[in-house]
């Protein structure tokens, strides 16, 4: 690839290109097995858990799996949470050359049919308490879903009708084998199979391959010797593994160097900032709620949070007040990044020495990126001016799972047409102002919500905004934005229109005003504006 603008600004050391080995995420596991036995590798709550003692479980439920007639590329569901099962559970999928298929413990019975029902997965391993829900998705009819294997959770046993087809966690592992199955891998298997969010449309199966995974970690632990010695890598986990983010960042990005992970099963700042104090982590993976959240706790002056050197923030902007306070309470460095399940998650972020806040940075080696008319989708447009984000590299997926058209509409000629509104300015750093499905079109001009969220952000009396636009018999679409207030505090609909009058375009500023007690987000913490437009629909009706 041509040297990019953006390269000037690596920080020292960090390449333009790199070699990425031909291996799997198996052998990169067994290869700190062997380096560090007795390292800890996953910490949760009291529970450790050495490399060797992770790899001892993996092997015997890998061979669990395969006495079931589990074998290669065949999928196997997790209904599991940030609990050390989930680890084991993924590391004895890819032992098998199966496929992981993660699914939100969260999801609705009709969400998660869709899931088993695209995948083909015929077994699942889940968490007890969900295990009913799951039973009602098998006994459906409605999935190809054969054999559900229950963890059961200590004082939270869960008593389901005995049927060859519901086997114990447990019991499983307890009469395996602890050999290392001899089964052959290759770096273009999948994975795993992430599916989309679904926001936008139904959601699609992301075929992550070794490939993607390998180039990844390749490329994270490069980007991170500017903040901290590979070997001192200690993740918080806090964001969910079901979801690439979570299992990219956290899984994929510990195996960079043999590092340890620290687990938060139920993820509320107390406990969050109990295992800082426990464990004191040098990299932490969050989302932008939790950050503020930790801000206006009363602990986290007090907290051991200094010890994070490497705060990635990712899945939705952080606003840049935000960003300052945690650093300036913390002493901590907060990076802001890109990516998506089609990207292997990450692909682009700030270095630590020319940080733009707000931007999302600049591409990782061996990452392409161009920004074209959002019409033609094609001519690049001029640097600053908006248009629709493409991807290139060895962090793009292939495929999805089944779905050739999508994946042509997709991925051209190499190009990944992530959907997301962009600028790019003189230096090659991106800022994402918007997704193509949520821009609002106002008397033909392009208002981005994102631009009104965070000037909102910015107001002392808002704790958070989201806004979408709402159809306009004159101007085709009008902005509305919605408002949760500081505990407290008291505005008008006129007070925040004239607030953002002050700092917006005409057409960019809001007609319309409602209070809410809480924005609704995804399980990504992102503003859901999919929601609120439903919302705004229902009450039209």
């Amino acid at each position: 690839m041509t040297e990019r603008r953006w390269q000037q600004w690596y920080d020292e050391g960090v390449p333009g290109t790199c070699y990425y080995p031909v291996t799997t995420m198996k052998d990169e596991f067994i290869k700190w097995v062997r380096a560090n036995p007795d390292k800890p590798y996953v910490c949760c709550n009291d529970l450790i858990y050495s490399y060797r003692e992770t790899n001892q479980i993996a092997k015997k439920l890998a061979n669990a799996l395969l006495n079931l007639g589990i074998k290669k590329e065949d999928r196997v569901a997790l209904v599991l949470p940030n609990i050390p099962e989930f680890v084991f559970s993924a590391h004895a999928i890819m032992k098998t050359g199966a496929i992981i298929v993660p699914v939100n413990p969260l999801y609705t019975v009709p969400e998660m049919v869709y899931n088993f029902s695209d995948s083909g997965a015929e077994t699942v391993i889940v968490f007890g308490p969900v295990a009913p829900k799951i039973l009602e998705v098998m006994r459906s009819g409605k999935t190809p879903l054969k054999t559900m294997i229950v963890m059961q959770v200590p004082g939270k046993e869960v008593a389901l009708e005995p049927s060859p087809d519901i086997l114990d966690y447990a019991s499983l592992i307890e009469a395996a084998s602890d050999l290392e199955p001899d089964i052959h891998l290759d770096n273009k298997d999948i994975v795993i199979l992430i599916y989309t969010g679904g926001t936008t449309g139904v959601p699609k199966g992301c075929c992550l391959t070794n490939s993607n995974f390998v180039a990844f970690y390749t490329v994270f632990i490069e980007w991170a010797r500017a903040m901290f010695p590979p070997q001192e890598l200690r993740t918080l986990c806090t964001v969910p593994l079901y979801h690439i983010y979570g299992f990219n960042m956290q899984i994929n990005a510990n195996l960079a160097s043999g590092g340890t992970m620290m687990l938060v099963p139920e993820v509320t700042p107390d406990n969050v900032l109990d295992a800082i104090d426990r464990f004191l982590p040098t990299y932490w993976p969050a989302v932008p709620a939790l950050i503020q959240m930790l801000n206006m706790h009363p602990r986290l002056p007090q907290s051991k949070a200094s010890s994070i050197r490497f705060l990635l923030s990712g899945s939705a902007p952080l606003p840049v007040e935000a960003m300052k306070k945690f650093e300036e309470i913390t002493g901590s460095t907060i990076i802001e990044g890109f990516g998506g399940s089609e990207t292997t998650n990450g692909v682009m972020v700030n270095p630590k020495g020319k940080r733009k806040p707000g931007s999302v940075g600049i591409p990782f080696p061996d990452m392409d990126v161009k920004i074209v008319d959002l019409k033609n989708g094609v001519v690049e447009v001029p640097t600053g001016e908006p248009g629709e984000l493409l991807l290139k590299g060895p962090l793009i997926i292939e495929k999805y799972w089944n779905k050739p058209e999508e994946t042509a509409n997709a991925i051209k000629d190499g190009w990944f047409y992530t959907g997301d509104i962009a600028t790019m300015d003189e230096d090659g750093y991106i800022t994402i102002v918007g997704r193509t499905k949520d821009m609002i079109i106002s008397s033909g001009f392009n208002v981005y919500p994102r631009d009104i969220d965070e000037l909102l952000y910015t107001h002392p009396k808002v704790l958070d905004a989201g806004a979408i636009g709402v159809p306009d018999p004159i101007r085709g679409e009008s902005v509305k934005v919605f408002v949760v207030l500081k505990p407290g505090e008291s505005m008008t609909e006129e007070e925040v229109i004239e607030f953002c009058r002050q700092s917006l375009a005409a057409y960019k500023v809001p007609r319309y005003v409602e209070f809410l007690e809480d924005i609704p987000r995804t399980n990504m913490k992102k503003v859901d504006r999919k929601a609120l437009r439903e919302m705004e629909a229902a009450r039209q009706k």
